[in-house]
């Protein structure tokens, strides 16, 4: 294995166990994943959604963004090609990074359920990767990005929406965290067979 390599496989699993240290997936367990309804004596409905905890999503995305974006050696945007090039590392490592790179892309390039067409925005139907970027660099969670920020503003625009895209966002972090811990797993035994 080159140092490159090593040093990325090293920075990818130090992530992945901040990442698990902050529980992420625990506190969901606890906050719950549902949505309660209750009509007030005028009529109206008031509905309240579980969703995560604002200072949990602040202290878990800046680790989960570096797997995300396309300047990190281990993210999932670069990590093929990383060992691609990398003739001293095991065919079956090569063979699951593979894997676990086209799972991730398979998912963000799929469309939630939860959302139909035209939910957010009039003749949108936005794919996973969509909502990921959109909430993670319009929300202020991440760097904000101008346009993003815009497209946050607009799908959020009502308690109703920005719940269901706070949900949303929130299935598709879980679903990533576990492919950053396959990812670590799977980079440990490497690392340990050298």
């Amino acid at each position: 294995m080159n140092e490159k390599t090593k040093r990325a496989i090293g920075n990818l699993i130090k992530q992945a166990e901040r990442l698990e240290r902050h529980n992420f997936q625990q506190h969901i367990l606890k906050v719950g994943f549902g949505f309660r309804g209750n009509q007030k004596a005028n009529g109206e409905w008031n509905i309240e959604f579980d969703i995560p905890d604002e200072g949990e999503l602040d202290k878990t995305v800046p680790a989960f963004r570096l797997f995300n974006q396309q300047n990190e050696d281990y993210s999932f945007h670069k990590l093929d090609k990383l060992i691609a090039n990398d003739i001293g590392l095991s065919n079956e490592f090569k063979e699951n990074i593979i894997k676990i790179h086209k799972k991730y892309f398979d998912y963000l390039n799929g469309y939630p359920e939860s959302i139909k067409e035209n939910f957010f925005e009039d003749g949108t139907k936005p794919s996973r990767g969509d909502i990921l970027n959109v909430v993670m660099y319009g929300s202020g969670l991440a760097h904000d990005n101008n346009m993003r920020s815009k497209t946050y503003t607009h799908w959020s625009r009502d308690g109703i929406r920005e719940n269901v895209l706070l949900r949303e966002f929130t299935k598709i972090v879980l679903v990533i965290l576990s492919l950053i811990q396959d990812l670590s797993k799977i980079s440990k035994r490497e690392l340990d067979s050298i």
